[in-house]
């Protein structure tokens, strides 16, 4: 059974929108639930952190494609970069209010949007101190 092999997708200006409004998420939802004894509880949902990943397969293409339009379009480049900073609020929000847990937010800020810890990038060197008194 053969099957030919599908054209990559061709990149279009519109997708630089429809990239932002992809990302473009309130970070969580807040809704009234009524309990038995009648009173209401807010319970606060997290919404799904978009990706490129998802983004790419609601195109019908990859990740490795999305690169290659990055690297060509300015316009795409800046779009990128916007929906980075998006994807990083969703993740900083719902990290501070509990919705994340901690491994999971540090593990995805450290992959997906690059960040380090502090210590990673001291250099080690040798300090020597010396001490003299004053006479």
């Amino acid at each position: 059974f053969y099957m030919p092999a599908k054209k990559p997708l061709s990149y279009q200006p519109e997708y630089c929108e429809r990239l932002l409004a992809f990302f473009n998420v309130a970070p969580f939802t807040v809704t009234e639930v009524q309990k038995r004894d009648g009173s209401i509880s807010l319970v606060e949902t997290a919404a799904e952190l978009p990706t490129f990943a998802a983004f790419a397969k609601m195109l019908g293409t990859t990740c490795a494609v999305l690169s290659s339009w990055e690297k060509k379009h300015p316009a795409f480049r800046l779009a990128v970069q916007k929906a980075r900073d998006l994807q990083g609020n969703i993740l900083i929000q719902n990290s501070l209010r509990g919705n994340y847990s901690s491994s999971f937010a540090v593990f995805t800020a450290k992959n997906l949007l690059g960040w380090k810890d502090g210590k990673e990038d001291i250099p080690h060197t040798d300090i020597v101190v010396r001490w003299e008194e004053n006479k």
